[in-house]
């Protein structure tokens, strides 16, 4: 038999229920259940095993779906890498023919007199060229170049009103000439809204030489070997017809009246005493690209005496 001293009431009576709190962080489900409750419990997990089935399967769907995007994808990803690979090729093989050293000598420039420079590769041996010319600035250095060629480089000459311009300068019915056999050139002028004088070497790939100058170096290359100032062995004399060439160019972009009348002092020195340009024996192409530059500023440019007379000498040889 047991002796107590004393008797405790029970701290935690088990028959009452206990109260849930209402932040409390997640619930667990009740250890003992009845089998009402078992079964509801099956049918939800039955139904969210059906619900993730099917969720499943549409998955799978959307995936077969994208494999022909992504092979389509993966396609212009080759073609592109295979591009750049090529275009890597390229640049070196650029890169190699620029590191090698020139070959061109000083001999190797020299042509003998008699013989007449092969035509460009670029518009073959019987050259059709298309020159775009401002009616505001006609190229005057064409009609002399088919004056002084006449004879070793037959020109035909003709010319066509583009429809960005009303009419032609007045000078335009010059611009034609008939020709007494086979030409060795043929020349289209187009009067065109253009901001300079432009050569179409391939209308194709859209290649233009811009500038009436850089189209007389053109044209120096491809006609009489007299015409030909690069054939020079002398390279500072080169150097100096091209600034005399860059001058004109200057002249026929420039806008100041004082840039122009100090680009034609230029002129007057490169002229001196002499009867043609930089002292050369006879007219060459120089001589024409500033005659024409000059012919279209009008009586905007002021002349010297000496220019003035070396205008009429060129005048009767090129028109």
């Amino acid at each position: 038999m047991s002796v107590c001293m004393y008797k405790l009431r029970p701290i935690v009576n088990h028959d009452d229920p206990l109260p849930v709190p209402s932040h409390n962080m997640y619930n667990m489900k009740p250890v003992q259940q009845t089998a009402g409750a078992q079964g509801q419990e099956k049918t939800s997990t039955s139904v969210a095993t059906v619900r993730l089935a099917d969720l499943s399967g549409r998955v799978q769907e959307l995936i077969q779906g994208s494999k022909g995007d992504m092979a389509a994808l993966e396609g212009r990803q080759e073609d592109i890498l295979k591009k750049l690979s090529k275009l890597r090729i390229d640049i070196e093989e650029l890169r190699a023919i620029l590191r090698q050293p020139s070959q061109v000598t000083v001999g190797s420039l020299s042509t003998p007199s008699n013989v007449t420079c092969p035509p460009c590769p670029e518009i073959g041996d019987s050259p059709d060229i298309v020159l775009n010319a401002n009616p505001a600035y006609p190229p005057f250095s064409v009609l002399g170049l088919v004056r002084v060629w006449h004879a070793s480089c037959p020109i035909q000459l003709s010319n066509h009103t583009h429809s960005s311009v009303k009419e032609g300068p007045s000078s335009a019915h010059t611009f034609v000439n008939n020709v007494t056999g086979v030409p060795k050139l043929k020349i289209t002028l187009i009067w065109k809204e253009v901001a300079e004088t432009e050569l179409v070497t391939n209308p194709v790939k859209h290649i233009t030489v811009q500038g009436e100058t850089n189209v007389l170096r053109f044209l120096s290359r491809v006609g009489p070997s007299n015409y030909a100032y690069e054939s020079s062995s002398n390279l500072s004399q080169i150097t100096l017809l091209d600034e005399v060439l860059d001058n004109c160019q200057r002249l026929a972009r420039s806008k100041n009246v004082k840039e122009k009348q100090a680009i034609i002092r230029t002129f007057n020195a490169s002229l001196g005493k002499n009867e043609w340009m930089c002292g050369q024996p006879t007219l060459s192409i120089i001589d024409t690209a500033v005659w024409s530059v000059l012919k279209q500023q009008g009586s905007s440019a002021s002349l010297t005496q000496t220019l003035t007379k070396w205008m009429e000498r060129c005048d009767a040889v090129l028109l």
